[in-house]
């Protein structure tokens, strides 16, 4: 008699707490290989282009210097001008890493090649910069040395109109 009111009652919980946030990987990472930090950085001025043909764009940004996380944390909005990633140091130097971006629902990952310099901290990160890519979801980022997982990152999107407070614009902190 009473399991239908309890059935009701907890439905009518779920509603009011609004969305369960996703159970995120724990972050993995090989000997030798460090996330520094990760989450939600400002904005940086792009220096120019590197060729990625294995990506959606055909192209990745290069960035001027290591960015500030104004939001260390894993989950993103997705909002354009959101930027968001991780920053990485490896023990030894390794040469034309594999990176890969997986968004949900993708078939293939974004991939693009870079170095790892010993001791150098090495930004991996993406920017909303076109209402395609505001994909909600579980975003990925590995990186790899051959076949050899050096990290892997899961983020979860959100909703743009989630995480109201949390943007790429460091001018509007205090």
């Amino acid at each position: 008699m009473h399991a239908p009111r309890l059935r009701h009652f907890l439905a009518a919980l779920v509603l009011l707490t609004g969305p369960v946030a996703a159970e995120l990987a724990p972050i993995a990472t090989a000997p030798g290989i460090k996330v520094e930090s990760l989450g939600v950085y400002c904005n940086l001025e792009s220096e120019g282009r590197e060729d990625a043909p294995e990506t959606d764009l055909g192209y990745i940004d290069i960035l001027s210097g290591m960015p500030d996380f104004a939001f260390q944390q894993r989950e993103i909005p997705a909002r354009l001008g959101i930027s968001f990633g991780l920053v990485a140091t490896s023990d030894r130097d390794i040469y034309q890493a594999r990176i890969e971006t997986q968004r949900p629902g993708a078939a293939k990952p974004d991939v693009w090649y870079s170095d790892f310099i010993a001791g150098e901290p090495a930004l991996r990160g993406f920017s909303f910069d076109f209402a395609r890519e505001l994909t909600p979801g579980i975003w990925k980022m590995d990186a790899y040395d051959g076949a050899v997982l050096l990290y892997s990152v899961e983020f979860e999107v959100l909703p743009g109109s989630e995480l109201p407070g949390v943007s790429s614009d460091c001018n509007l902190m205090s």
